[in-house]
Order: C-alpha cells, then structure tokens, then sequence
C-alpha cells in the first residue's frame, strides 16, 4: 500500500526543545506520521503527548480527513465505549454489543484517545473485542476499515498489565510503535531553552517587555523537579510575567518550591537573601536586607544579590518607603 504524506508542513509545530531525546521524537514523528501504523505515546503529565498525537496527525496524508479526540480521563456524558465503538444493546438488559458502524463512518481518519490506562477494564475488554472485529472484518470485506489510532498514556502499560490492572491482550494490540517522552527534568539544558521561548510567548500575550531571567531565577528552575513538565513551566512563567513589573523575571516571583536538601547538606550562611526566617513575608525580608547592606553596597550590588534589577529596585524602595542612602552608596552605584 503506498502512503500518503502531508507535504503541506514538514514542520514539527510547537514542540519545543533540542536535546537528543527530543531531536529522536521528531524524527520518530518524522518517519510513523505518513503510514497507518498504531501509535502509542507515553509520558507523565504535562509532558507534551497530545502536542505529539497532534504533529503525527498534521505531517500524515490523513490531516483533512475525520478527526476524533477522547479523553478516557474525563467522564462522559454517554457510556464511554458507546462513544468510542458505538455500541447497541439489543435489550436493556444485555450488555453492550460490539459494532464497527461507528468506526466504518470514520474510514479514512483518525482515532486519538488520551490516556487509555484510565479506561475502565469492561471498556478495555470492548476495546480489544472491536480491534479484533477489524482485523477480522479488513481480511474478509471488499471494503475495510481504515482508520488511523494513535493512543496516549503517562503510565506504563507493560507494567500495568504485568500486575494485571491492564489488559494485556489489548496491550500488545496497541504496543505496535511506543513514542516515550522524557519529563523536564531529565531534560537538562532544554529547560531554560524551553523557559526562555515560553518568556518570549507571554510577553507576547500580555503585551510585556521582560528581558529574561536572573541568575538566581535560572538556578531555580534548573532545580525544581517539574512534576506537571511542559505545562506547569509555561503556566509558572505566564503567572509570573503578568504580576512582574520588573526588567528580569526573579527566583521569587517563579514562586516554585527548593529542592530537598540531603541530610549531610548545612546551609552555608552568606549575604544572598533567604527566605528561611520564620514569619517573615518577601516584603519584610526586602526591607530588612536593603536597610541591613545599603551602607555597604551599592544599588547595583543589592539588586544582584535580591535577584532583581535596579529599576525593579528602585520601584520597591518607593514601594515600601525606603529612601537611597546619600553619599558613598549613590556614588558607587
């Protein structure tokens, strides 16, 4: 069978990165989208898998034909199997009879559907009945069902199935071409690549001009874990770019949580702001380190150890009342 390709855009479109993990991707992207194989895509949340789904439906010869996305993760209004295989039951007390009259009206397209592990194990039990119903029904017919699936999940279904809360058998039907995506973590420089790309969309979108980061703010982020990837970076950095008014985006207004430190770890003290002292909000701390060091650093010297710049500096002291200390200091700075 020759394939069709979606010559229109060979473009990976909005999957940001250039680390090997995802340069492999987009070439997997690449080379699966223009056939009819089954594709199952891994990865825990936030991590990009309907960004995937998405690129392999675009780059393939079936982006003008019939799409349908479900999402087993959210209860539907009908039974869920009846909307993916369209069911009938021939009483009201039967249990559901398999048909392909839904998936024969979808000849020619393609069937997405997020996070299969959530699907219950009688939906499962449906599932691989009517994938097994199609190859039956394509060796037999003069006309078979052609009908592209692409299968998301963030958990690991081999062992799911291997502690028999999956189907097994269903998961070797869909185990075909496994696309695993990396969390961000595990991403190493494309995080602040990432960040960075992300920074330049918000503002944007919020009509702010917001040079970058500061130092500080750059080790947070490469620190932080990311337990919701992709999406909970680009929602930190969108809240912090709307409530800045600074030239850098901070440590402090990223607001994420320090990584744990190991018990053999003793915080060496330095003039670097903390936030460790009990009680004590941002402002406070603020107005206390500027009154503590303004003696003995200049404007430029505080800003750098607060993790903010001099204008966004100079805004706080108006703030908060706090007035430069003439002399030496505004001399120096």
């Amino acid at each position: 069978m020759a394939f069709k390709v979606n010559n229109s855009s060979n473009l990976i479109k909005s999957i940001l990165g250039e680390c090997d993990a995802i340069k492999s991707i987009c070439q997997q992207i690449r080379q699966i989208a223009p056939t009819n194989c089954t594709v199952l895509i891994s990865g825990t949340t936030g991590s990009g898998k309907g960004l995937v789904a998405q690129n392999i439906f675009d780059l393939s010869g079936r982006s003008k034909d019939n799409f349908v996305h479900i999402n087993c993760a959210t209860p539907p209004e009908t039974p869920i199997e009846a909307e993916i295989f369209g069911h009938h039951r021939k009483s009201l007390l039967s249990h559901y009879e398999p048909s392909l009259d839904q998936l024969k009206s979808m000849n020619g397209g393609t069937l997405i559907i997020d996070e299969i592990s959530e699907l219950a194990p009688e939906c499962q039990a449906y599932f691989l009945e009517v994938l097994e119903m199609i190859e039956r029904h394509n060796m037999e017919a003069e006309q078979p069902i052609d009908v592209r699936l692409i299968v998301t999940t963030q958990h690991d279904l081999q062992t799911l199935a291997q502690q028999n809360n999956f189907n097994e058998r269903l998961y070797y039907h869909l185990n075909i071409f496994t696309i695993a995506i990396p969390p961000l973590r595990d991403r190493g420089a494309d995080r602040i690549k990432i960040a960075e790309k992300l920074l330049t969309q918000a503002c944007r979108k919020y009509g702010k001009n917001i040079s970058g980061f500061t130092p500080e703010a750059v080790n947070a982020i490469n620190d932080y874990h990311w337990p919701g990837n992709y999406r909970e970076l680009r929602n930190t950095i969108e809240r912090a770019v709307v409530l800045t008014q600074c030239d850098y985006l901070t440590a402090d207004q990223l607001v994420l949580e320090s990584p744990k430190a190991t018990p053999t770890e003793a915080p060496a003290k330095s003039e670097t702001p903390s936030n460790d002292e009990p009680d004590m909000s941002l402002e406070d701390y603020f107005q206390h380190f500027v009154l503590d060091h303004q003696d003995h650093m200049s404007e430029t010297e505080l800003a750098k150890k607060l993790g903010i710049s001099r204008k966004c500096l100079w805004e706080r002291r108006q703030k908060y009342g706090i007035p430069r200390k003439k002399g030496k200091t505004a001399a120096t700075s």
